[in-house]
């Protein structure tokens, strides 16, 4: 489902451009697009200190990561969310090489050519073993 939702808002440096982080959101280079959320739970599930939730249901980043522990729930948040509202603004490579690593590389708003280049090969490993898998 997150693929299709991303097919369809498309996944090009302009539409990465045009996307407006939620307001409630904390200063960072963590955030969920305003607009996305389907209130799905999921992200609070690995990572309860760094999400909230707004009075309409709208999830947030109230905290940014501040260790390895919690860049890691964060990652893990960008692995079980549904719809790939949470996304990713900052230049840390590390940052960017393991949500590419995680398949979640689509969600950062600015890679390189080399992780644009790891992250396709990634998506394209990953749609081959789902094929082989069924």
């Amino acid at each position: 489902m997150k693929r299709w939702i991303n097919q369809m808002r498309g996944t090009s440096e302009k539409a990465a451009c045009e996307r407006v982080p939620f307001a409630e959101n904390v200063r960072g280079d963590f955030y969920v697009e305003d607009g996305c959320c389907t209130s799905c739970g999921m992200p609070s599930t690995v990572a309860p200190e760094l999400f909230s939730y707004a009075s309409g249901g709208h999830c947030y980043v109230s905290k940014q990561p501040s260790n390895a522990i919690e860049v890691q729930q964060m990652i893990e948040a960008f692995e079980v969310q549904d719809i790939g509202c949470i996304r990713y603004k900052g230049r840390n490579h590390a940052i960017q090489m393991k949500l590419v690593a995680s398949g979640e590389g689509d969600q950062c708003d600015g890679l390189d050519h080399d992780l644009k280049a790891l992250n396709e090969e990634v998506k394209s490993d990953r749609r081959k073993k789902r094929a082989s898998d069924e």
